[in-house]
């Protein structure tokens, strides 16, 4: 009780901003309030809504799906969006941690396990900037979830941009996200046109590889992009199609986290990737067994945090 009537006003305060918070998202996602609406009041109560002093990256437990969350001081960025049935997930999640906007979503690539619930959360969450990956046309699906992912994107009328190799995005306190891929595939494997970027901020930083396969890898290292990185969202969920061994020695993280569901069908994280992980000292951490993974840096350090 004494820390509770040391400063009464204070948590009072809080309790009000939360309420209207949710009480906003809710009216936003009834479509009775517009984006500008709601951003600005986010923004009037800001100061009471849960922050960070520090990057995290949170690989959210979503089974064989991926959904990565990254938060600075003052931006948010989403990385996929799981498979269909886990917008709510998704949705409590980003919300427990104090998310009620996105400033960056990346779309990697239009497989279901990677966009099934981005529509749900695109609706329920204002969103400024939209990346995924230049496909030609021949190779683009013809899915009806793919179709809604786009109707839905021009209906909340996002700015919508491909994947530009060297675009970078400042996020604040000196925190930034690269595009480094694709890099000049051309064939008809959807996965080896997701999007691959990297995040730095300080001595550390995280390459997301999205379901780029061993053809993109290589074709990434010849670009000439600097690749190193300090965590790597391990390639296809750990599958053996991906993480090659030039890739990793490339690379060369200290940590690995890889998204992927308990005892799926396809047998991922695959033992010769695991292999591989220990051979170069990497580190790793999967959701089925550990649950949504967090790392945190402060610009020199990572400390990482499962939930299991």
């Amino acid at each position: 009780m004494k820390a509770f009537n040391k400063n009464p006003s204070g948590l009072l305060a809080a309790l009000f901003a939360v309420i209207i918070v949710f009480l906003g998202a809710t009216l936003y996602e009834q479509g009775i309030i517009s984006d500008e609406f709601y951003l600005k009041l986010l923004s009037a109560v800001q100061g009471n809504v849960t922050e960070t002093s520090e990057l995290e990256v949170h690989f959210i437990d979503v089974d064989q799906a991926e959904c990565i969350l990254i938060k600075t001081p003052e931006k948010t960025v989403l990385i996929d969006a799981g498979d269909i049935g886990y917008e709510r997930k998704i949705e409590n999640y980003l919300r427990t941690n104090g998310v009620f906007a996105i400033d960056l979503f990346i779309a990697t690539h239009p497989h279901a396990d990677h966009i099934g619930s981005a529509s749900g959360l695109l609706k329920k969450f204002p969103v400024s900037e939209v990346i995924i990956p230049e496909i030609p046309e021949e190779f683009l699906p013809t899915t009806s979830l793919f179709e809604e992912f786009l109707l839905t994107l021009s209906f909340k009328n996002c700015k919508v941009s491909y994947a530009e190799i060297g675009k970078t995005f400042d996020l604040g306190n000196g925190i930034s996200i690269e595009i480094l891929g694709p890099a000049g595939y051309s064939g008809d494997n959807l996965n080896n046109y997701s999007v691959i970027s990297k995040l730095t901020f300080g001595e550390t930083s995280f390459l997301f590889t999205g379901d780029a396969e061993e053809e993109a890898e290589l074709l990434l290292i010849d670009s000439g992009a600097d690749i190193s990185c300090t965590v790597l969202n391990a390639g296809h969920h750990g599958s053996s199609t991906s993480n090659c061994e030039l890739f990793l020695k490339a690379a060369s993280p200290e940590y690995a986290a890889i998204s992927c569901g308990y005892n799926n069908d396809y047998g991922h994280p695959h033992k010769e990737v695991l292999s591989a992980f220990k051979d170069f000292g990497i580190d790793y951490y999967r959701t089925d067994f550990d649950g949504s993974i967090v790392f945190y840096s402060d610009g020199k350090n990572i400390k990482v945090s499962a939930k299991k």
